[in-house]
């Protein structure tokens, strides 16, 4: 394990690893009467997401805090450490026949809390919503060295400021989130997948078609020619865009489905529908959100009715992958990117020049006011998403 860090060509940044949630309360108050920043890290997937630090401090590893503290499987519920990586969550719940239905890249380096943080989400978005839909409860520690717990450990808790929903994004700089209680599903019995071509003209009917369905697929996914090659899915097309739409429920209703999509792309679709006999291959969509090699990413919301014309406006290079009937576009590669535009990986120099976040949006005062006011000092990654805070 490195002793130190460097973010974005700052540091290199001492690393601590807190045992306890006592350790790092000790830490967050030394951390701020010495006017220093604290930079939570988890698995350490993302940390090239956000603008670089404004001041010294310490890296905060959580890896050390894991582990589940509650699972009363009849609940559906579950509570855990922040530490804990996703994939050894849904092996826990796997044991009950329960999982999390939410798409994390990388979910055996990724943990629970930086995949709050970073509020990822996948191609299941679509079917199943967001973590933000799933987290029930949550503890962190504030700038006064103190946890603060919020939500609870049932499904029916309404009582309080929703502070769970402030975590959820906040890229760590409201607190270190220490604990979280996620409701969870019970796992599908089947799934499959049908993947089809269409070409730049017919996009957006083939898109409007597929909202309009008699199916309820979990996840629409919309690929150009230079993802599907990065996908390496041995599926042969020569289209210029490809679909891949996945079913997961009751064995019975995952069959008439594919039969009845098939049927409907008849009319639209370029060449033969393909059926895969699982979802496997929405993991590999998903790992593309962090592919490596991509100097440039950046993260394009739009109405889902105008992501198949922002798509094709996108320069032809671009490696294009897309939650189609979300909205949501991934763009690599391209270093101008569209109004919409969230900038999630780019060179160091380059985020210098960058508005916060790529393209800032409306609500963006309204979110430095809640990070002055719940940490005034500044402690929790100063600079990384708010910049001249």
């Amino acid at each position: 394990m490195a002793n130190s860090i460097t973010l974005d060509s700052f540091g290199p940044l001492p690393v601590e690893r807190p045992a306890s949630v006592a350790d790092l309360c000790a830490l967050v108050t030394h951390a701020r009467a010495a006017k220093h920043g604290l930079y939570p890290v988890g698995g350490r997937t993302t940390l090239d997401i956000g603008l670089p630090p404004t001041k010294p401090g310490v890296v905060c590893d959580t890896t050390a805090l894991s582990g589940v503290i509650d699972y009363p499987a009849r609940d559906m519920t579950i509570t855990a450490r922040a530490g804990t990586t996703v994939a050894a969550l849904q092996a826990e719940l796997g044991r009950e026949g329960q999982w999390l239905p939410v798409d994390v890249a990388a979910p055996e380096r990724a943990t629970l809390g930086g995949a709050v943080a970073v509020n990822a989400s996948g191609p299941r978005r679509f079917g199943y919503g967001t973590l933000r839909d799933y987290v029930i409860g949550i503890s962190f520690v504030s700038d006064d060295g103190v946890e603060v717990k919020a939500g609870g450990r049932v499904v029916k808790n309404v009582a309080g400021y929703d502070l769970m929903k402030l975590q959820i994004g906040a890229l760590g700089t409201l607190g270190v989130v220490t604990q979280l209680t996620f409701k969870v599903k019970p796992k599908p019995d089947a799934s499959a997948a049908v993947i089809f071509g269409c070409d730049s003209a017919s996009l957006s009917a083939v898109l409007d078609r597929l909202a309009a369905s008699k199916t309820r697929p979990v996840a629409v996914e919309l690929l150009n020619s230079a993802a599907w090659r990065e996908a390496r899915v041995t599926v042969p097309t020569t289209a210029q865009w490809r679909i891949v739409v996945g079913f997961e429920e009751k064995t019975a209703a995952v069959r008439w489905q594919v039969a009845m999509l098939i049927d409907e792309l008849k009319a639209v679709a370029v060449g033969d529908a393909i059926e895969l006999p699982d979802m496997s291959i929405f993991d590999t969509l998903t790992a593309l959100q962090l592919r490596a090699e991509s100097r440039f990413i950046g993260k394009l919301s739009v109405l889902p009715s105008n992501l198949a014309d922002a798509v094709v406006k996108l320069p032809s290079e671009s490696l294009v992958h897309a939650h189609a009937l979300s909205g949501v576009a991934w763009v690599h590669g391209a270093e101008t990117l569209p109004e919409g535009t969230t900038v999630r990986r780019c060179p160091t120099e380059r985020k210098k020049s960058l508005p916060d976040g790529g393209q800032e949006p409306s609500s963006w005062e309204l979110m430095r006011h809640v990070k002055r006011t719940l940490d005034p000092d500044n402690v929790f990654n100063p600079g990384r998403l708010f910049g001249d805070v």
